[in-house]
Order: C-alpha cells, then sequence, then structure tokens
C-alpha cells in the first residue's frame, strides 16, 4: 500500500489507538488475496486501517463494505469519499453488535472497537451466533502488556484460538518503532481462507 495518500488520518488526538502499518498492509493483503462478497470493520477511529479496505476496493476488488463506528471522524469521512466505488461503501453510525444483529452474512470482519470486556464480548457473542467464517481482531495482546483496556480484545483472541470451528494465527512480536506487540489476529473456518493469511502473515511478519 502507498501510505502517503492515508496520512493524514494519523492527525488526531490518540496515535496510539491507530495499527501499525505492518498490520494495516496485513489486512490489505488479505482483502486483495480473497474474494469477500461483504466485510465489516467494527470500529474505524480517523480510517488508518480502513484505508486497507478502501485501498482494495480501488484496486479492483469488489465487495460491499460496511464501516460500523457510532462517532465517525471528519478523517474517516474524507477517506470514505477518496473510494473510487462509493456504491460498495456503507457507514453504520451504531455499535456493532446492532450492526451484527441485522446483517448476519459478512465473510469477513475486522475488529477494533470497544476493547472492554462488555463491548468485546457482546460483539464476539454475535460473531459467533452468526458463525462468521473469518475473523480478524486489532489489540488482541493489548492487555498482556499491561494495559487494562484490551482485555476485551484478549477474550476474542482466546475464545476464537480455544474455538474447535476456528483455525488461529496471531502476530504479537515486539519490534523496534513499531506497535505490533498489541497483537494482530486472524481466525478463519475456511481451511483455504486460513491457508492465504498464514502466507500473508509469514511474508509480513
Amino acid at each position: 500500500m502507498d501510505f502517503t495518500r492515508y496520512e493524514f488520518t494519523l492527525d488526531c488526538d490518540h496515535p496510539d489507538w491507530i495499527a501499525d502499518k505492518r498490520h494495516v498492509e496485513i489486512i490489505h493483503q488479505i482483502l486483495i488475496r480473497n474474494d469477500f462478497k461483504r466485510v465489516a470493520e467494527l470500529g474505524s477511529y480517523t480510517g488508518f486501517s480502513t484505508a486497507a479496505f478502501i485501498e482494495a476496493l480501488n484496486q479492483g476488488k469488489d465487495f460491499k463494505l460496511h464501516i460500523i463506528d457510532p462517532c465517525p471522524t471528519k478523517q474517516l469521512r474524507t477517506l470514505i469519499s477518496m473510494c473510487k466505488k462509493p456504491q460498495n461503501v456503507i457507514l453504520h453510525t451504531q455499535k456493532g453488535e446492532d450492526v451484527l444483529a441485522k446483517w448476519r452474512d459478512f465473510d469477513f470482519v475486522f475488529v477494533d472497537a470497544d476493547h472492554s470486556i462488555k463491548g468485546a464480548g457482546a460483539d464476539l457473542l454475535m460473531l459467533l451466533r452468526n458463525e462468521t467464517p473469518n475473523i480478524m481482531a486489532h489489540d488482541t495482546n493489548l492487555f498482556n502488556i499491561g494495559n487494562n483496556q484490551g482485555e476485551g480484545s484478549d477474550l476474542i483472541g482466546r475464545v476464537l484460538s480455544s474455538h474447535k470451528d476456528y483455525m488461529c494465527i496471531e502476530d504479537k512480536k515486539q519490534r523496534p518503532n513499531e506497535l505490533t506487540d498489541r497483537g494482530l489476529f486472524f481466525a478463519s473456518r475456511e481451511k483455504e481462507k486460513h491457508k492465504i493469511a498464514e502466507e500473508v502473515f509469514k511474508e509480513l511478519c
């Protein structure tokens, strides 16, 4: 990805909330190498990770993108306007659990919203009820590196790792000048999708 186009999303009050470039590139490559039909991002903030989805659409992918954030920022709205396929993008200003209760056929969901037990737990419950085949979550190692804000994200990783129907992979390596130790987690019910994710993680991690 050409991240220079999206640097405006880094100008914010909480830069520590933003996903690391390495992990955004992983999201982008998983989108590019698969043919998902309906995808969602739960929690976008300024849209730096959302850029992976917008870039994939601009590079020829044709999925429907549901962006779910109760309080969309001006940066996020600007980013959405950069999509060459505006008809493919739907912005929901609701909680993730409410959207997941209505739209049950997502084939890929990226979770980076409320990291509390209550918030992330509600999102996870809906994803499991819907048997969402491919789930990615950010900050799944945040609680383990001393941040009490990440209990819910930790829960997502632990539950999916122990679930008999999901195959999982995670990057939480500590790297100089990066925030990758916060964790990026991928879980799939589909062998081929998991294999693709393994290849992406191996190449970029």
